[in-house]
C-alpha cells in the first residue's frame, strides 16, 4: 500500500471551507494506494488542514479502510495507522437513522454498497460534498453533480 502520494501542480478549488466534505472508503483507499486521482484527494486534504476543517468519514467506511490495510498490507499497517492519525478526518458514527436512510437509497439505486449509501445520506443531510471512487454514485447520480467529487476510473462512466 502506497501511503504517501505526491501532489501535482494542478489547482483545485477549495471544497471543504464552506460546506462539509465526506470521504468514503473507496476514495480514501484510492488516495492511500496512490491511484491516479489520489492527488485530487491529497489537495482536498491539504486545503482542509490549512483551514482547520475536518473531512468526515463514517465508522463503517473507516472499518473498510482498516480491513483493507490489515488484509492486503499487514507489514505496513502500523505505518498506515500513523498516517491516518495525521489526516484531517473525523469519524462519524453510524446511527439508526443513517442506516435506515442508507437502506432506502440502496433499494432505489441498484449496486449501492451500505457504506457508500451512508456516506451519500450524510452528504445529503449536511448539504456537503461526497468524495468517492464508487462508480454507482457517479453513474446513477445519487447526489447532484456539485455534491460529488468523483475520483474513480472514468472507463465506462456516464
Amino acid at each position: 500500500m502506497k501511503v504517501f502520494s505526491n501532489s501535482g501542480n494542478k489547482t483545485h478549488t477549495s471544497l471543504c471551507s464552506d460546506a462539509p466534505c465526506i470521504i468514503d472508503a473507496s476514495s480514501l483507499i484510492a488516495y492511500l494506494e496512490g491511484k491516479p486521482k489520489g492527488e485530487v484527494i491529497q489537495r482536498i486534504m491539504e486545503q482542509s488542514h490549512s483551514c482547520g476543517a475536518k473531512i468526515k468519514i463514517t465508522a463503517l467506511d473507516m472499518l473498510l479502510v482498516y480491513l483493507k490495510g490489515i488484509t492486503d498490507h499487514p507489514d505496513s499497517f502500523a505505518e498506515l495507522m500513523a498516517l491516518l492519525d495525521q489526516l484531517p478526518i473525523q469519524v462519524e458514527p453510524v446511527t439508526k437513522e443513517s442506516a435506515l436512510e442508507a437502506a432506502k437509497l440502496m433499494a432505489e439505486y441498484q449496486g449501492l454498497e451500505p457504506n457508500t449509501g451512508i456516506s451519500s445520506y450524510l452528504a445529503k443531510t449536511m448539504d456537503g460534498t461526497l468524495i468517492t471512487a464508487d462508480p454507482v454514485v457517479h453513474n446513477q447520480k445519487i447526489l447532484p453533480g456539485g455534491q460529488i467529487v468523483y475520483v474513480g476510473d472514468n472507463t465506462g462512466a456516464g
